[in-house]
This record gives structure tokens, sequence and C-alpha cells, in this order.
């Protein structure tokens, strides 16, 4: 496969250096090597333009152990962004082709990984329809979903992602209605541990506060989560075998609260006390053994009988979570064969991402020879975790602004003086957990060995919790407040607008895109009036929308199944096909039940004609009885004038043979 490139490199010129017997092979082999650095620093070196691409920033690493370089992970990024690219046919990836799946699964995640990997590139577009997606959402059905909480989780994400507000979408608060005030419509639960997963990693986005009165808190959530570990230290969707995806994203929910001393105690079941209680830390290392158990051979693992890339993405993007170096880690080392190998075997030559080697018939669009939407969406996130690791960035799904260089410096002080932990006295470790818990919690998550010093605190007979008791919490989420510019290229792209009269919904993600734009720009002469042309055109807009949803719904509503169609209904189809003919060409396209409307009106025409058809040949036929009926009844009439004049005849005849015979005697 062509996916083991980067692997298979690595280990040519590792095999070419052992083997090297001559100073020519050695002359070589260092030629190579020189060649691929050259390579290296010359075509990954992305400078991240501002032309809609989502070029991938390599930046700088702040890790040199990890045996793959940022280089390396930053070109099988930018693959999977210009495969997808390709995919959609378009110029740049959030086209307005792309930004109209804005609020859906297939659409958030690529704008997620974009904006986590610093490509730059406008947002705005995405945000405006992501948020009329919601707006609209509410206003139909009073939420994004009755079963679904992971609706909420999703877009909060990508809102976020897209630099909006999820607290303050016009009013809704996506946080609030998803999360900790779930319980009020339905329970977070209810699609399984998902919602409560999704839930906390929304929830810890930005380490949003939960109100005192709210549905559910934190630790509410924290322990669902923990309650549904199974005994190998797994978590499953259902069933008691531990699944791959969900131990990975439970631990990537958890993660904020790895370095926390906090006890849960598990509900029901037989165990003691004692045994119920438990610490996210140590449900987490269970996790990760049950995980590395899990690994394959091969580097990657199996989910639901399958062997697949998406499992690898998610274990990965766990690992970066707990601050875990996903391709050092020896427990998810095997003989050699790292998660990088597992994951980049999937990889294709159009530098996507395929999701499993074998055919799944229960999933017809992820073909073992074709690159994978869903697959490389994922890959390209578990790429984003690791970049962001070793550029010492903030974890993939912790928005809160990334640290400075002085706050960096602080983690990194903290970590080194923990390191002397083993040889420091009691009362230098007490010293060190108060500068510990003096840290902003967001901040202190990320002492990687902190573990180190709770270890040794404990067994210097020091309780850490009593230090956790008065730690300093999280910093208040900074909110957005960006001053934009509505550009030439901006105000030329609404003159060229057509009147509300001749607009389609075509030009849907376009105008509310300028809209979002205009509405957060700077006052200019003329903004008014720009504003007002975008108002009406999107008037015109949402009214073509309403109607196109109007008219699927009435076909799907009065014409299905075609069975059901009788000449009862041939005025509702006219009418139905005269709306559908008002409609411009490309909006008529977007009638996904046209082929019934089609099927209605030409089984009801062809009725009607069979109709006239038959009124016409029982017409001629009774023009035809009536015709023989007339002639047989003349013929008899005639017939009897006939007989009546032969009749006469004999008469006439009788009477002079009677005035014979009577002379005849008078003779």
């Amino acid at each position: 496969m062509t996916g083991h490139g980067s692997k298979r490199g690595r280990r040519t010129i590792n095999g070419a250096a052992r083997k090297s017997a001559s100073a020519g092979k050695k002359y070589l082999s260092a030629l190579l090597i020189c060649l691929m650095l050259a390579l290296s620093f010359a075509g990954y070196a992305f400078a991240a333009p501002d032309n809609g691409k989502g070029a991938v920033q390599s930046g700088t690493s702040t890790q040199a152990n990890s045996p793959v370089s940022l280089e390396e992970m930053s070109a099988a990024a930018q693959g999977i962004i210009n495969w997808k690219i390709s995919d959609i046919g378009a110029d740049t990836l959030l086209s307005d082709s792309y930004i109209a799946l804005a609020g859906s699964t297939p659409g958030d995640w690529y704008p997620i990984a974009l904006s986590r990997l610093g490509c730059k590139t406008d947002y705005s577009g995405y945000l405006a329809v992501l948020e009329q997606n919601v707006k609209e959402r509410y206003a139909l059905d009073g939420g994004l979903s009755a079963a679904k909480a992971t609706e909420w989780h999703r877009i909060t994400l990508a809102v976020l992602a897209s630099g909006g507000n999820p607290r303050d979408i016009d009013g809704i608060d996506l946080v609030a209605d998803g999360t900790y005030n779930r319980g009020k419509t339905a329970s977070l639960g209810r699609q399984g541990i998902n919602g409560w997963i999704w839930g906390l990693i929304a929830l810890d986005s930005k380490s949003w506060e939960v109100p005192k009165d709210a549905y559910y808190t934190r630790d509410d959530i924290i322990l669902q989560i923990l309650s549904a570990q199974l005994e190998n230290g797994g978590f499953a969707l259902t069933g008691e075998a531990a699944d791959p995806d969900i131990t990975a994203m439970a631990l990537q929910a958890l993660a904020p609260y790895y370095n926390s001393e906090k006890v849960y105690t598990l509900p029901g079941g037989t165990a003691s006390e004692e045994e119920k209680k438990t610490t996210v830390r140590k449900a987490a290392e269970a996790a990760l053994e049950c995980l590395s158990g899990l690994q394959s051979a091969q580097g990657d693992f199996f989910s639901w009988g399958t062997q697949n890339s998406e499992s690898c993405s998610q274990v990965i993007i766990a690992l970066c979570a707990l601050g875990i170096d996903p391709l050092c880690d020896e427990r998810f080392i095997k003989k050699g064969v790292t998660l990088w190998d597992g994951l980049m075997r999937y990889r294709r030559e159009d530098g996507g991402f395929i999701h499993s080697f074998s055919y799944d018939s229960d999933n017809p669009a992820s073909r073992p020879d074709a690159s994978n939407s869903m697959a490389g969406e994922q890959a390209l996130l578990a790429l984003c975790a690791l970049i962001r690791q070793k550029k010492g960035m903030r974890a993939l799904y912790d928005f809160l602004p990334d640290f400075t260089a002085e706050q960096t410096a602080a983690i990194k002080e903290l970590e080194a003086e923990t390191a002397r932990a083993p040889q420091t006295d009691a009362q230098g470790l007490a010293l060190l957990l108060k500068k510990h818990y003096d840290m902003p919690a967001d901040m202190r998550r990320y002492v990687k060995n902190y573990p180190l010093l709770s270890k040794c605190a404990y067994s210097a007979g020091l309780d850490p919790s009593a230090y956790a008791e008065s730690a300093s919490p999280s910093r208040p989420p900074e909110e957005n407040g960006v001053i934009t510019f509505f550009t030439k290229a901006q105000r030329d792209e609404t003159d060229a607008l057509p009147a509300p009269e001749d607009i389609t919904s075509d030009y849907y993600v376009a105008v509310l895109r300028l809209m979002r734009s205009i509405e957060t720009s700077e006052e200019f002469d003329g903004k008014a009036e720009y504003k007002e042309k975008l108002r009406r055109a999107m008037e015109q807009i949402v009214r073509l929308r309403a109607e196109i949803s109007a008219i699927d719904s009435e076909i799907s509503g009065e014409l299905c199944p075609i069975e059901s169609v009788t000449l009862k209904k041939r005025e509702k189809t006219q009418e139905l096909f005269a709306r559908y003919n008002a409609l411009h060409e490309s909006d008529r396209e977007k009638i996904l039940h046209y082929e019934d409307l089609i099927k209605a009106k030409t089984k009801l025409d062809g009725t009607v004609r069979a109709v006239w058809i038959t009124a016409g040949c029982l017409a001629l036929a009774a023009l035809l009885l009536t015709g023989l009926i007339i002639s047989i009844k003349r013929r008899r009439q005639r017939r009897v004038r006939e007989l009546e004049e032969l009749a006469g005849m004999y008469e006439d005849e009788d009477e002079e043979n009677e005035n014979i015979t009577k002379r005849t005697d008078d003779l």
C-alpha cells in the first residue's frame, strides 16, 4: 500500500545504514539522507498563505524525541486537505458548496480540524450558515435533535472553531441546552455513553462554568462515564466487549481530570464501598492498559470486527489529550510498530485515507480501494492533535487561548521541579503541591508528571487532595469581539447579486456569508445600502427555500405512494407542477421528490386520456346504436306503408270483382 510510504522510507534508510559494508554504500546512504532532509525542509515549509486552501502551518517543535518530524505530520495533514478539495471539486475546502453542509456530521469535522491546525482561511461563511442552521432547527423543532445530544456537542465545537460563540446564537445557548441542562428535555445519555462523553468534551471546550441550578454538574457527567467502564478497563457503546473508539473517546473526555485527586464512588454492584471508590487517573490507566492490549501487531485496531483506520485516529487523539506522546509510549509500540505506522498504512497516493482493507457491507461507501471522507477527517484530527502536541499547544478540543511563552515556561519549570520530587523532603513537596494548585486549572492539567508528585506526597504522609480543595480555578473564557472589514471584493460580490426577483437559492451561502461579514465590519459609506440589498436578497432566498421545502413535503405527503394517486388528486398535482415550473431551473433540481411528481402527473394524464377515450368510444357507440335504431325504425315504417299500399290494392281489386259479379247477377 502507498500508505506505508513514510514508514518504508525510514526503514529503508535504517536498513541501509546497518548493512553498508562498503564506502560506496555509505556514501550513497548519506547522500539519500541529505536529499531527504533537504526535501523535507524545502517542501514542507508551509507559509500558510491566506488563499482559502487551508495550508497547514508546520511551525516549531517543542518535542525532539518523536520518531516522526513535524514536517512529516504537516505533509500528511496537507495531503488530506488537498484530497478533500479534489473530492468536492472545488478550489478551496470551505467553498460555498461545502459550506452548505454546515451543521451536519459530514460537514463540521473538517472545518474543526482546519481551524485547530491554524489554517488561514475565511471561516465567517461557515459560521454564518452554521448559526442559521441552528436558528432554523430551533424554530422548527425547538432544538437540534430529540434523541442525539451529540448534535449540540459537535456544533458547539464547530462554532468555536469558526470563531463564534456557542453560548449566544441569537439567544440560543448550545452549551446549556446540550450539556448541563439537557436533562430538562431528555437524558444526556439517551443515545448511550456517547452523550455523556461528548457532553463533557463540549463543556470543557472552553472550561465553561456550570451554574448552581443546572440539571447536571460536571461531577454528575464524569461519574456517568466512570460508571460505564468495563471490568477490563475499556468502554463500549453496547455489550461487554471493549471498543477502541469508545474507550479512546472516553479518555478524551476524562483527560482534563487526569491529574485530579477527586474520589468518585461508583453506584450499585456487589463490590465493597472501598472497591467502588475510584479516581479519573485510576480509570484512565485501566483504559490505557485495555487499549494497549487491543492494539494489533500492525499498530492499528479492530472495531466491530473490522480492522480500520478511524480507531487508530481516536487513540492518537486520546493519548495527546492525556499529554502522552503516542509515537513513543512503549505501551503502544508493538515490536517496533507504532500508532503512526498503524495509521499511515491506510494512507493512499491521493493523500486521503481508507476506512479498512476489507469491504464492509454495513458501510458500502467505505471502499477498500478508495479514499473515504470519514476516515480522512478522523485522520486529519489525529494529525492535528499530534501537531499541536509537538508544538506545545493545548489539546485538540481545548479552545482556550494557546499558552503564552511565560505560561509555557511556568509549566516546564513545574515539570522540572516535579521530576526531582523523589529526592525532595516533605516540606519541599508541600511547597511543590501548593505551587501546582496555585496554577490555574486550565494550565495544571498540562503538567504531565503530576502523578509522580502525587505519589511522592502520599509516601511522605501528605494529602494532595487537601491542597486541591483550595486550588485555583480555570480562567474565564475570553469573549470574541473581532472587528472585520467589508472588503472591496465583498462589495463587488454584493453588487453582482441578481435582483431579488431573479435570485435563486443557490446564493444562500454567499448572501449569509456577506451578511455575517457586514454585520461585524467597521462603518463605511454605503454600509446601510449594502445591508438592505443583502436583507432583501436573503428575504427572497428564505421564501424560495421554504417553497422548495413545501413542494417537496407536499409531493411526499400527497402523491406518495404512487398507487394512492387518483383523479381526486389531479387538481393538487397540477398545482404542484405549476409551482415546480415557476421555480428557476437550478431550484427545480433541489426538489428531491421530483420524479414522484412526474409519475403522478403522468399517471393522472394517462387516466384522464383513458377516460376521454372511453367516453368518446361510448359516445360513438351510442351514436351508431341510435343510427341503427333509427334505420331499423324507418325500414319498419316503410314496410308498413308498403304493406298498407299492397292491402289497399287488394281491397280495390275485390271491390271491382264484387261490382262485376253484381252486374252479372243483374243480367
